[in-house]
């Protein structure tokens, strides 16, 4: 036995003070209502991150251990959440202060987007942030079930334009993207 604990434990919810071990973090990024706590979710195989229908539910950054060896990390969604500007520009200043304090633990970040919407322009800020601190990220696109062959083919066609970041497709609901999603985190 490698002693290693297997599973996935809810650590906490931080705005400043972030675990400080040398663990991986893998963070997921996106739209309020884009799917995170879904996605995360379906890669654990069980539920740990809660799902809310209403936009802005989670005001501070996640952190769930995963085998003990890997943080999944789950950011305040951006876009439409019912808040106020005192307290987006709150929000704002922590993920700055997370991704500028943890940027060398930073694995991969999953950006979340809607495929029947494609990238929207706060996505497009987020791609440009993350460039900036020259940390690697992977378009996720979410809610596949939902959208036809024609919007998914639209978003991937204006991702593509805007990076050359690798692009997986996935739905929560089915299960789908999860192997691809996997073995970015290189995990079993």
């Amino acid at each position: 036995m490698s002693g290693r604990k297997e599973g996935v434990v809810f650590v906490g919810s931080f705005r400043e003070s972030f675990p400080k071990d040398n663990r991986r973090h893998v963070v997921f990024v996106g739209r309020s209502n884009v799917g995170k706590s879904s996605l995360i979710n379906m890669l654990v195989g069980r539920k740990v991150a809660r799902v809310s229908k209403e936009p802005g539910r989670t005001r501070a950054i996640n952190f769930f251990l995963w085998n003990d060896e890997l943080y999944l990390v789950d950011v305040p969604g951006y876009g439409y959440a019912k808040v106020s500007g005192e307290e987006r520009e709150r929000w704002k200043l922590m993920m700055e202060k997370y991704f500028t304090q943890c940027k060398e633990k930073i694995q991969w970040v999953f950006l979340l987007i809607d495929s029947k919407v494609g990238p929207i322009p706060l996505d497009r800020s987020m791609i440009e942030f993350l460039s900036s601190l020259n940390i690697p990220y992977v378009f996720v696109l979410t809610k596949e079930d939902k959208a036809d062959q024609k919007e998914k083919e639209k978003t991937i066609k204006e991702l593509s334009l805007l990076s050359k970041a690798p692009i997986v497709i996935t739905s929560a609901k089915e299960g789908k993207g999860k192997k691809e999603l996997l073995k970015f985190l290189k995990v079993e």
